[in-house]
C-alpha cells in the first residue's frame, strides 16, 4: 500500500507549499491515473510515494504517516535523469548486477528486454547518442528488468512516436496485473479503460475529486476542461485552424538541396528539397531515432551533413550565420537554459532587442504562459511542462525568422498547449515561421500548411488534409 497523509511540502526557493495536508492512498494492486494541470506536483507526488523524495531529493517534507514503495520501478519523462552508466548494455548490467543475476545470464535477459521494447540498436551504443524516444525505450526496458512490485509512470510515452507509444502501453499492460501502478499521463487514450481510479488535483496541489474513469468522465468533464486536464474529448476546445492571410512584408528563403543527414559516418536519410517560406507552419514526423531532431541540428550548422544549405541564395556554413535566422528549441529543455531565474531567461532577449519595453513584454509573456508564479525560481527548479513552457517562451521572445521546435507539447496541459498553438498562429499570420517535431495526431491533422515524414531513407512531403 502507497500512503500519505497531512503532507506537507516545499522547495526551498519558494513562499508557496506544493503540498499542505495532503492526504492520498493508493491499494496494493491498484492502477491509478493521476491528472492535473502542469505545476499541480503530479511528478513530486510519484517522488515522494517513490522513495526518492527525500532519500534523494531533499526537500522540506512533514507528515503525519508516510507509506512509500520500497521496491519500484520509476520511469521519469526525462530519461537522461535516470541513467548512470555511458553505455546500452553497461546500463542495463547494473540493474542486473544489483539484483546479483549471473553474470552469464546478463546478455540473454538484456537482449530479451531490448526486444519487449522494440529498441533495436547495438547493446554497446552509447547512450548519449541516443535519441530521446530510444532513451525512454531504455529507461523502460530497464524498468521491466528490475521486476518491481510497484511501477511509477511519469509520462512514460512522452517521447515516443504513435506506434512506440501504443506498443508500450500494450507491454505495460500485459505486464502489470501483479502490480501496484500509480501513472502520470498526457496520452490518456492508452490507459483510460485500463485503470481502477483517476485522481484529480488542481493548480495548488489538492485533490478535489476521485473515482472511476467513467465517473470522472461523466460528472466531471467540465472540470477536467478547466484545469486543463487531458481527457478523451480536450480537443473539442482546441483553436481552430488558423485562416487569418500572412500579413507580413518580410521576405526570406531558405533552401536544402540535394542533401543526406548523417549520425557520425552513417547517412540516416536523404533531403531532395526542403525550401521554407514566410507564414508556414510545418511539421516532421518518424520513427523514433530516425534524425528528426539531428536535421534541426544541421540546419543550425552544429553537425556535418551532406547537401547545400542557404539562406536567401547564401550559403550557410557557420553557426552564427544560421543563428541570426533561426532559433532552435530542443526536446529537453534544459539544454539551453543559461540565467539563473525564469524572468531573465525570457527578459535577456527583449533587453536585446527593445531594452525600454523589454519588462513590459516579459512580464506579458510570463502571464501568458501561466509562469508568473514561478517567475523567481531557477529554470531547473520547474516542472517538466513549466521547463517546456519556458523553452518555448525563449524563442517566441526573439525575432527569429525561422523557430525550430521540437516536441513543444509533451509534458504540457490542454490550457498550455492551446495557448502555445494559439501563439504559433499569431506568430505565422505575422510572417515568421515554424517549424515542429511532433508526435501528436491531433496537432499534425489541424494545423500545419505543410507536413514531412522521414520514411523509407527520404524526407517525404505529405499531402496536408484541407481545413474546411
Amino acid at each position: 500500500m502507497l500512503k500519505a497523509k497531512n503532507l506537507r511540502l516545499k522547495y526551498p526557493s519558494t513562499d508557496h507549499k506544493i503540498f499542505d495536508g495532503l492526504d492520498i492512498e493508493i491499494k496494493d494492486k491498484e492502477k491509478v491515473l493521476l491528472l492535473g494541470p502542469s505545476g499541480s506536483g503530479k511528478s513530486t507526488l510519484l517522488n515522494v510515494l517513490s522513495g526518492i523524495v527525500p532519500d534523494l531529493i531533499d526537500l522540506p517534507m512533514k507528515y503525519d504517516e508516510l507509506e512509500v514503495a520500497r521496491h519500484a520501478g520509476v520511469i521519469f519523462q526525462d530519461p537522461d535523469s535516470q541513467f548512470c552508466m555511458p553505455q546500452v548494455n553497461e546500463e542495463l548490467a547494473f540493474i542486473l548486477e544489483n539484483q546479483q543475476v549471473p553474470q552469464d545470464e546478463m546478455d540473454h535477459r538484456i537482449q530479451a528486454a531490448l526486444n519487449k521494447v522494440q529498441l533495436d540498436v547495438n547493446p554497446k551504443q552509447a547512450i548519449n547518442k541516443l535519441s530521446g524516444g530510444m532513451k525512454q525505450k531504455l529507461a523502460i526496458a530497464g524498468t521491466l528488468l528490475m521486476e518491481a512490485d510497484t511501477l511509477f509512470l511519469d509520462e512514460p510515452t512522452a517521447m515516443l512516436d504513435i506506434e512506440a507509444t501504443q506498443n508500450l502501453w500494450d507491454l505495460l499492460k500485459d505486464l502489470w496485473a501483479d502490480q501496484t501502478v500509480l501513472i502520470v499521463e498526457h496520452k490518456v487514450a492508452h490507459v483510460w479503460d485500463y485503470v481502477d481510479r483517476v485522481i484529480l488535483m488542481n493548480h495548488e496541489g489538492q485533490i478535489i475529486q476521485q473515482g472511476s474513469p467513467d465517473k470522472i468522465l461523466a460528472n466531471y468533464e467540465e472540470t477536467l476542461t478547466e484545469y486543463g486536464v487531458w481527457h478523451p474529448n480536450a480537443w473539442t476546445a482546441a483553436p481552430l485552424p488558423n485562416q487569418t492571410p500572412n500579413i507580413s512584408s518580410q521576405s526570406f528563403r531558405f533552401n536544402y538541396q540535394d542533401g543526406a543527414i548523417q549520425r557520425g559516418r552513417r547517412t540516416l536519410y536523404q533531403v531532395p528539397d526542403l525550401t521554407i517560406s514566410p507564414g508556414q507552419w510545418l511539421t516532421i514526423t518518424g520513427k523514433n531515432g530516425s534524425g528528426k531532431t539531428t536535421l534541426f541540428e544541421s540546419m543550425m550548422q552544429l553537425i556535418p551533413y551532406q547537401g547545400t544549405m542557404q539562406w536567401n541564395e547564401q550559403k550557410l556554413k557557420k553557426v552564427r550565420d544560421a543563428a541570426s535566422h533561426m532559433y532552435l528549441v530542443y526536446q529537453n529543455p534544459e539544454l539551453q537554459f543559461i540565467q539563473n531565474s525564469v524572468y531573465d531567461e525570457i527578459f535577456v532577449n527583449y533587453e536585446y532587442m527593445n531594452p525600454q519595453h523589454a519588462d513590459e513584454q516579459t512580464t506579458a509573456m510570463l502571464a501568458l504562459l501561466d509562469l508568473a508564479h514561478v517567475s523567481k525560481q531557477h529554470p531547473f527548479e520547474l516542472s517538466m511542462g513549466q521547463k517546456r513552457r519556458l523553452s518555448v517562451a525563449t524563442a517566441l521572445s526573439t525575432n527569429a525568422n525561422i523557430i525550430l521546435l521540437d516536441e513543444p507539447t509533451f509534458g504540457l496541459d490542454s490550457h498550455n498547449t492551446f495557448k502555445l498553438i494559439t501563439l504559433f498562429q499569431e506568430r505565422i499570420a505575422k510572417g515568421q515561421t515554424i517549424v515542429m517535431i511532433t508526435h501528436d495526431p491531433h496537432i499534425i491533422e489541424r494545423y500545419p500548411s505543410r507536413h514531412f515524414e522521414v520514411l523509407n531513407g527520404i524526407l517525404h512531403e505529405v499531402e496536408v488534409p484541407a481545413n474546411d
